[in-house]
């Protein structure tokens, strides 16, 4: 009732909103950053980019907003989102350790929402590509539910993944870049005008790779290409256009290892004690992951006057992966998944998997003055269908092979049997409105309203059939005050639902989405005129109507399941002249639906980069980075596994003057041994040593 009252409150103002609009000019951070501009663009990110959909400066936004730059990606020699992500508070990348057909993360806690330039990236399971890095401007994560801004998602958050694009500025450039396993890799970025007045330009960002990896008789190869055009007739219209295709020839990597021979000795079980980190379990020839994307992105932007403007956002994307992959079998659990010579069966699988999406997101933004305070309101509306299909197979098994010192035996063939795809349709209308008083106090509030139907495809967006439809409101409220002195104290709420269970109970009655809260309460300081900024922040977020076991009705489940994270995170950006110090801090305390620590999810998590890039004197072009990434023990659910806590250690040194930039990455300096997560019998490794050299030319 209080968020239905909200919804015609605010429908009333955005309709009273003309005849009231006096036009404001809302006051300007300006920060002085000194080498504020690095080689790759932007050395730190001040403001939350597109991901709150409103550009605020990260200090007066009272929601936990963390922002991956270029050159953060660069500079610590970041391979995939999940790498880029693991300097950052309340984010575990990579928790499924080597596994080259999706990225993997949790926000705090619980898997969160991906987005391409602020649209739905992901439908069903290993049917798409994987984002390249040097294709991205940034990664934006908006950490807690977040539904009031793009309906049903994940309650851990959105990560949102930006592209390089003719409308931002850039410079030409090459890079030539060779590393472990073999890896060679060619990337250019050019741009210019296509027009003698410059209100035409373009841009073509590609990669073009070929490496194995850490894993014996994998590959990791891509193409990819996104070519851009950007029209700005004038400073209040802009529409990009951006086409993207990309092809993937790679190994799935993950092999289910057996937790005797990983994390645990296999001595009685197998023929050997430990096993390295390279080992493959599948079969040479037979596995693989080839994926491939096309799409096609519009991005819309115009300002009608000093009130109101318009954002709009629409994207068609194709992809699909040739999915073959040959995994140590789950059986023998009572000698540890090895055979009583100690060899292993293997499972034979093969799937054919596709995707398409259509989507559209679009808003109007008002800016006006009222009663003392300065307003921003901005309503929109988003419409997505989505469809996905796998069809699989299982093949015979083609003869065990000793993991320890693997003779590979072959593979069968495997037909695999055509099924019915799946068709999501979702529609929404949201507005948030934000209200501040002298540039210090600011009041946030949000609603949406969401629909969403799921249903077996008929072949392509449309559904035959719908085998579930909700629909919800969920909201989001905050409040922050802003010293003179740049501590900023904030409170705030959010609401998420997601369509996760899809059948009934015993009565029949068709099972509710999941919902999501979250309560944070933090504080931020930014100095004005720097770009330091520490954070801190305490939430308690919630994830309910879980299905768990119905007592009563053997064989089916009932919706009274929560899950919860109760945390703390800490970040910290200082510049110490020419040192740069990049810290953070977490602790969770998690609990699943069953009363068990959330699988994969550490209590502690820490990490620092430090980088040291003399401005003037001997060493001055020459930059010396080190970072630390501390990850504590973690259950892998139901308390069964315990996988032990480890630290990592990176480094990177570079020397660059003008317009070239010579850098040497090693990721996993000690080449640590690790095993990033145990569960249901299976340990899954983390990546060793990984160097690469770079060569960056600007022209």
């Amino acid at each position: 009732m209080i968020l239905q009252r909200t919804a015609v409150s605010i429908c009333a103002l955005l309709a009273a909103m003309p005849a009231m609009a006096e036009v404001v000019e809302l006051e300007q951070i300006t920060v002085n950053q000194p080498g504020g501009e690095a080689f790759f663009g932007e050395a730190v990110s001040l403001d939350t980019g597109t991901v709150a959909k409103t550009g605020d400066a990260i200090a007066e936004t009272p929601r936990s907003v963390t922002v991956v730059t270029a050159q953060e990606i660069a500079a610590r020699g970041a391979l995939n989102v999940e790498q880029a992500l693991q300097y950052s508070a309340g984010i575990v990348g990579g928790q499924w350790g080597l596994d080259n057909r999706s990225d993997w993360y949790l926000v705090r806690g619980f898997r969160a929402t991906t987005l391409h330039d602020g649209l739905p990236a992901r439908y069903g399971f290993y049917n798409d590509t994987k984002p390249e890095t040097f294709l991205l401007n940034s990664i934006e994560v908006l950490k807690g539910p977040a539904s009031g801004l793009y309906g049903s998602g994940a309650v851990g958050g959105v990560v949102n993944t930006t592209s390089k694009t003719a409308a931002q500025e850039s410079e030409n450039l090459i890079q030539l870049q060779a590393g472990s396993h073999d890896r060679k890799q060619v990337a250019a970025d050019v741009s210019g005008d296509l027009n003698e007045s410059g209100t035409l330009r373009y841009r073509f960002v590609g990669v073009v790779r070929d490496s194995e990896t850490q894993v014996d008789h994998s590959q990791d190869d891509v193409l990819a290409l996104a070519p851009s055009v950007t029209w700005r007739p004038n400073e209040d219209t802009e529409l990009t256009v951006l086409a993207n295709y990309q092809e993937n020839k790679g190994s799935p990597l993950i092999q289910f290892a057996s937790i005797y021979g990983t994390l645990l000795p296999a001595t009685g079980f197998g023929n050997g004690g430990f096993l390295p980190n390279s080992v493959f379990a599948g079969e040479p020839g037979f596995d693989r992951f080839d994926s491939e994307q096309r799409a096609i992105t519009a991005i819309f932007k115009h300002r009608f006057n000093r009130v109101w403007s318009i954002n709009a956002n629409a994207r068609y994307l194709e992809s699909e992966a040739e999915y073959q992959h040959a995994w140590w079998a789950f059986d023998n659990t009572g000698t540890g998944r090895y055979n009583p010579d100690g060899t292993i069966n293997r499972t034979f699988y093969r799937a054919e998997n596709r995707l398409k999406t259509w989507a559209i997101d679009a808003y109007a933004t008002a800016e006006y003055a009222l009663g003392g305070f300065d307003m921003r309101t901005f309503a929109g509306v988003s419409y997505t269908r989505g469809h996905y299909d796998s069809d699989t197979g299982y093949g015979a098994q083609a003869g065990p092979i000793d993991p320890f010192n693997p003779v590979y035996a072959g593979y069968p063939s495997i037909t695999v049997a055509d099924t019915p795809g799946t068709s999501i349709t979702e529609a929404g209308a949201y507005v948030q409105h934000r209200a501040a008083y002298a540039g210090r106090l600011f009041f946030d509030l949000g609603l949406r309203y969401g629909d969403i139907e799921t249903g077996p495809s008929n072949g392509s967006f449309g559904a035959a059939s719908i085998a579930a439809k909700d629909s919800e409101w969920t909201g989001n409220a905050a409040v922050m005050y802003r010293f003179g002195n740049g501590v900023a104290p904030y409170a705030s709420y959010a609401e998420s639902f997601r369509q996760d269970a899809i059948g009934t109970d015993a009565n029949g009655n068709p099972f509710d989405p999941t919902r999501g809260e979250q309560y944070e309460i933090g504080v931020k300081y930014q100095p004005q005129g720097t770009d330091t900024l520490l954070t801190a922040a305490v939430f308690d977020l919630t994830k309910s109507n879980l299905t768990v076991a119905d007592p009563g009705n053997p064989g089916f489940q009932v919706q009274t399941g929560e899950a919860s994270a109760k945390g703390l995170e800490l970040e910290a950006y200082h510049r110490f002249g020419d040192l740069t110090v990049d810290a953070a801090y977490t602790y969770l305390d998690t609990e699943d639906a069953e009363g068990d620590y959330i699988a994969q999810v550490p209590k502690n998590a820490a990490s620092l980069w430090l980088n040291y890039a003399p401005r003037e004197g001997s060493l001055q072009g020459w930059a010396f980075g080190a970072g630390v990434r501390y990850n504590g023990e973690a259950w892998g659910g139901s308390s069964t596994y315990l996988t032990p806590s480890y630290t990592l250690y990176d480094a990177a040194v570079s020397y660059g003057q003008d317009n070239w930039l010579v850098s040497l990455n090693v990721r996993n300096l000690s080449d640590e041994r690790f095993v990033t997560t145990c569960s249901g019998g299976a340990c899954y490794f983390g990546d060793g040593r990984n160097v690469a050299l770079t060569l960056t030319t600007k022209f």
